[in-house]
C-alpha cells in the first residue's frame, strides 16, 4: 500500500512538472505550431503510440482524482486523535485539546496570551506553543512549569500512553514589571535618586 501511495504522489509530480513545463515552452514559443501537429499525426498513426497515450491518460486521470483525495483525507485525520478505550474507539478533536491548553495555561498569572498547535504522529503527541509572558517573569521557571502542568493535565485528560513533545516559543514580554514585586538592586536603599544630568 505504501508503495502505491508513493507511485501516486511521484506521477502527480512529474504531471505536474511536465505541465508546467510545457505551458513555460509554448509560452516562450520554444516548439512551434508545425512541431506539435508533427507530433499528434505520428501519434495518430502508430498503433503503439495510441495505448501508450491512453495509458498515460488514464494515470493521469487516476492519479489526479487519488492524491488529492488521500491528501484531504490525511489532512482529515490529522486534526483528530483517536486513541481504544475498553468500551470502543475514542476520538478527541484537536481544537478540543488546544481550547483545554489555552484554559490550563490561565491558571498562571505570569502569562498573558498562548496560542498553541497540536498534531499526532508516530512519536506522539506535538504540542507547539506561542506564549506571551507578563514582564518581571522569570522565564525558565515559567517556561517549565507551564510544559509540566500541560503535560500532566493532558496526559491526565487524555488518559492515554501517548507521549507529549511541548514545544514553546516566547513570542512577546508584555508591559513593565510592578514595582512593588521587583526587588531591590544591590546598594539601593529606600532614599531618593538623583536623576543623572
Amino acid at each position: 500500500m505504501r508503495f502505491l501511495k508513493k507511485l501516486f504522489m511521484f506521477c502527480y509530480m512529474v504531471l505536474m512538472l511536465a505541465t508546467g513545463i510545457t505551458l513555460f515552452l509554448i509560452s516562450m514559443k520554444i516548439f512551434p505550431v508545425e512541431q506539435w501537429t508533427e507530433i499528434h499525426l505520428n501519434v495518430q498513426e502508430s498503433l503503439y503510440s495510441q495505448i501508450a497515450i491512453a495509458i498515460a491518460g488514464a494515470v493521469v486521470i487516476l492519479t489526479g482524482l487519488i492524491v488529492p483525495y488521500r491528501m484531504a483525507k490525511k489532512m482529515k485525520r490529522s486534526r483528530r486523535i483517536t486513541f481504544q478505550n475498553p468500551d470502543g474507539e475514542v476520538t478527541v478533536s484537536v481544537s478540543a485539546i488546544e481550547d483545554y491548553i489555552h484554559k490550563i495555561t490561565e491558571e498562571i498569572h505570569e502569562i498573558a496570551n498562548v496560542r498553541s498547535n497540536v498534531s499526532f504522529s508516530r512519536k506522539g503527541i506535538n504540542i507547539v506553543s506561542s506564549v506571551t509572558i507578563k514582564a518581571g517573569a522569570n522565564i525558565p521557571e515559567i517556561t517549565e512549569r507551564i510544559q509540566m502542568q500541560v503535560k500532566n493535565k493532558v496526559q491526565s485528560m487524555l488518559g492515554g500512553e501517548e507521549k507529549i513533545n511541548m514545544t514553546l516559543y516566547i513570542n512577546k514580554i508584555m508591559g513593565i514589571p510592578d514595582e512593588e514585586t521587583e526587588a531591590p538592586l544591590p546598594g539601593e536603599t529606600g532614599q531618593a535618586q538623583v536623576p543623572f544630568r
